[in-house]
Parts: C-alpha cells; structure tokens; sequence
C-alpha cells in the first residue's frame, strides 16, 4: 500500500531516477520533481512532472517531504543546506536492500537495490549508498557521503563527511578516509586516506592534494 503523503524530488538526472524507483518500489508516492535545468521543465520521469527550479518550493504553501537526489556531494549539501526550511528531509530503503535492524541511519540518506548493511553500523545524513554496495559490521559513514556502486566496506571502516567512493572501491577492515576525499573506481585501500585528496589504484595511492 503506497504511503499517503507525497514526497518531492530536487534533482531530475540520472541519479533522481534510481532514487524516483527506490521510493516507488518502498511504496512511496512522488508528486514533483525540481531541478534547475530549463531544459528538464514540463518533462516527466515515470510519468511524474518536473515541474520548475527548485526555488520553486519557496511558492508552496505547505512543506513538503524531500529527497535530494544529486549525486555530487557538495551540490547535495549546498541545496540540504539551502532549502531545509522548506522541506522535511526523509530517508528510503529499497525492500531488496538488507539492513541489519542495529544499524542507524540518519535523516534524507537512500539505499539503493542490492545494497547490504551490516550490524551496528551507522549511516549519516544525506548519505548514498549505491547499488549492491556492501557495508559490513561497525561501519561509520558521515554525512553527504557517496559510496557508489559495488563498494565493499570491510568491518570498522570509517567514511568521514563529504567522501565519494568510485564504483567497486575495496576498503580492508578499520581504515579511515577523511573528509571530502576522492577514491577512484576500483581501488583497494589499505591504509588511511587523509583529508581533501584523491587517490586511486591497487593499492590506493594519493595523486591529488
């Protein structure tokens, strides 16, 4: 049974689709999408309009629950940040996810397809974690973090705010990827990861301050 109140998207690319499908196979119910493309305007995704920028929302009478579906991590912040009045933030698991009953997960996060998250594990706000990810027991994941698709998170692994994890990154068990990092897709990450710098191969080398 479809959950009564509508939720509205902010973003409409790619990423807005998976999190659109996420929702409606949870049981949601989506009433707009908003994204600042002219292009996008009076289009549809599944059927359901994008309807306008998202400033948009500024003109509704009432406050809307929300997602914001942009998968770059500092955009997604600028609009949480810019637009949290407006909106009650929520957060969707996909029914054929796995997420252990222990683990917390905050406020406008989105678990796709796939994705398995071990026991006492937690997850922040605003926080992606992407198809058949794998996070396994006491994992931290900060908020506006991006683990993409395919990532496996051995135990103890911590993600600070702000990092993206390329499709099918590795991470053995205790590390810590600081804060706005990049890991590049398919690394193996055995040793910590320091704050704002990219790194990329097998094993994770940093080629980016």
């Amino acid at each position: 049974m479809a959950i009564s109140e509508p939720i509205v998207i902010i973003g409409a690319g790619g990423h807005a689709k998976v999190v659109a499908a996420t929702l409606l196979e949870a049981g949601f119910r989506i009433s707009f999408f908003l994204d600042d493309d002219k292009n996008k305007w009076g289009k549809t995704i599944f059927d359901i309009p994008i309807t306008g920028p998202i400033d948009a929302i500024k003109k509704e009478e009432k406050k809307y629950k929300g997602v914001v579906a942009i998968g770059d991590n500092s955009l997604r912040e600028k609009v949480v940040n810019s637009f949290s009045d407006y909106f009650h933030w929520i957060s969707v698991i996909h029914p054929n996810a796995y997420v252990h009953s222990s683990v917390k997960i905050g406020k406008g996060s989105v678990i796709f397809a796939g994705a398995v998250i071990q026991p006492e594990t937690i997850i922040g706000d605003h926080v992606i974690i992407n198809t058949g990810a794998t996070i396994d027991h006491d994992c931290k994941v900060y908020d506006f973090v991006h683990i993409a698709p395919g990532v496996n998170l051995a135990g103890g692994v911590t993600v600070q705010r702000g990092s993206f994890l390329g499709i099918g990154t590795k991470v053995i068990p205790g590390i810590n990827i600081g804060s706005w990092s990049i890991v590049g897709a398919g690394s193996v990450v055995i040793n910590n990861i320091e704050a704002g710098v990219t790194a990329v191969g097998v094993p994770a080398r940093v080629i980016k301050s």
